[in-house]
C-alpha cells in the first residue's frame, strides 16, 4: 500500500457514496443559520485548565435555544454546560460521568447533576481544578488525554506562555476546540464509508486535530493532524500517515464540493458567520498540511513526498511531528519535518 493508493481508495469510496455531499451541504447550511447564536453564547462561558471545553458538529448545528459545551478532563468527558441567550450557565453531569469521576478520579462527593447553576458548582469546580493530567491518570484513552494536552499547548498564543511550537493554532468554534467528523472510517487503514441511513448523517472518524499552520508570514494552511500515543511497529508512522491522508483527501474534496465555500468560511471565521461577514472564495490552489504526531521512536517512517491532487488543484504536504515526554508522560519538546518547516 502506498500513499497514492490511499488517495485513490478514498476518492473511490466517496465517489461511490455521493450522498455525503448532500449531508455536508446540509451541515454547512445549519451552521450558517445557527453560528451567530452559538458563538455569542459560547463566548459567555470560560473555564480554567485542566478542564477543557469542546464543541462538535452537532453542538454547532443545533437550533436549541441554549448552547451546549462538552467539558473534558484529560480527554475524558466529565460534564456538559448549557448557556442560554441571557448568559445563564448550567452544569449537567450524567450518572455515568459521576460514577466514573468517583471510581477513577477519586471524587468521593461526585454525583449526578441535572442542571445546577455554574456559580453554584463550587465543589465540582474545585475538585477538577485540583487535578493534573498525566500518564498515571486513570482514563479510558491515553490518546485522548494527549490530544487534549496538545490542543491546549497549540492554543497558546505567545512564546511568553512557553509555547513550544509557534504558528500552529487549533480550529475553534466560539473559542472552543472543535473536532470535524468525517464520513469515513480509516482506523483499519483501508477507508470505508460510514453514514447513518436513519439520521441521514455522517458518523465516521473525526480528524484528531484540525489546525491552521503558518509557513510564511501572510499565508496559513489547514492542517490535518493524526495523533498516536505510541510509536510501535504495528502502528508505525507510515501507517498512521495512511489514516491522515484519508481524512485529508476527504477534506480537499469537501472544500471543492458544492458547499466548499461555506466550509472554507466557517472554518476560517471560527464558526462565526453574520450578515456583515465578508464571504471569501476557496483559493484557486489549495495547500493542505498532513501531519502525523507520535512519540519519538524507531518505527518505520513512510514516504513524505507531496501528493498532487490535480483534479482538485490541491497539494497535500506530508510532515512528521514527534514528541519527547516529560516525567508525567506529557509532550515536552518536538522534532520532525513540521517543526523544521514552521515559520520562526
Amino acid at each position: 500500500m502506498t500513499n497514492n493508493d490511499i488517495v485513490e481508495l478514498t476518492k473511490k469510496v466517496l465517489a461511490e457514496n455521493p450522498q455525503w455531499k448532500t449531508i455536508y451541504q446540509r451541515y454547512a447550511k445549519q451552521i450558517f443559520q445557527n453560528s451567530e447564536h452559538f458563538v455569542a453564547n459560547a463566548r459567555k462561558f470560560m473555564v480554567k485548565a485542566p478542564i477543557i471545553p469542546y464543541s462538535s458538529l452537532g453542538k454547532v448545528m443545533s437550533d436549541d435555544s441554549s448552547t451546549h459545551i462538552d467539558l473534558r478532563f484529560a480527554g475524558q468527558s466529565i460534564g456538559n454546560i448549557s448557556i442560554n441567550n441571557n448568559g445563564v450557565r448550567k452544569l449537567y453531569v450524567s450518572a455515568e460521568q459521576a460514577k466514573y469521576a468517583k471510581e477513577h478520579f477519586g471524587y468521593e462527593q461526585s454525583k449526578e447533576l441535572k442542571g445546577i447553576l455554574w456559580e453554584d458548582a463550587t465543589d465540582w469546580r474545585r475538585y477538577f481544578y485540583s487535578l493534573e493530567s498525566k500518564s498515571s491518570t486513570c482514563i479510558k484513552s491515553e490518546e485522548h488525554r494527549i490530544e487534549s494536552f496538545l490542543l491546549k499547548e497549540f492554543a497558546k498564543t505567545t512564546r511568553k506562555q512557553d509555547k513550544k511550537l509557534c504558528n500552529i493554532q487549533p480550529v475553534r468554534m466560539g473559542g472552543k476546540f472543535f473536532q470535524l467528523t468525517t464520513p469515513l472510517k480509516a482506523s483499519t487503514h483501508e477507508p470505508t464509508i460510514s453514514l447513518t441511513t436513519k439520521l441521514n448523517g455522517a458518523n465516521g472518524g473525526g480528524i484528531d486535530i484540525l489546525a491552521t499552520v503558518k509557513h510564511s508570514p501572510r499565508v496559513s494552511r489547514f492542517a490535518i493532524m493524526e495523533l498516536k500515543d505510541e510509536n510501535r511497529e504495528n502502528e508505525c508512522q507510515e501507517v498512521a500517515m495512511f489514516q491522515a491522508i484519508t481524512y485529508a483527501t476527504f477534506f480537499a474534496l469537501l472544500l471543492r464540493s458544492e458547499s466548499g465555500r461555506d466550509w472554507w468560511n466557517i472554518l476560517k471565521n471560527k464558526g462565526k458567520i453574520t450578515e456583515t461577514t465578508k464571504i471569501k472564495d476557496v483559493p484557486n490552489h489549495l495547500d493542505i498540511d498532513v501531519v502525523t504526531i507520535m512519540p519519538v521512536g524507531g518505527s518505520k517512517e513512510g514516504d513524505l513526498s507531496p501528493i498532487e491532487l490535480n483534479e482538485l488543484n490541491t497539494t497535500l504536504h506530508l510532515y512528521t511531528l514527534y514528541y519527547n515526554k516529560d516525567a508525567e508522560g506529557n509532550p515536552a519538546s518536538f522534532v520532525g519535518t513540521l517543526s523544521d518547516n514552521l515559520l520562526l
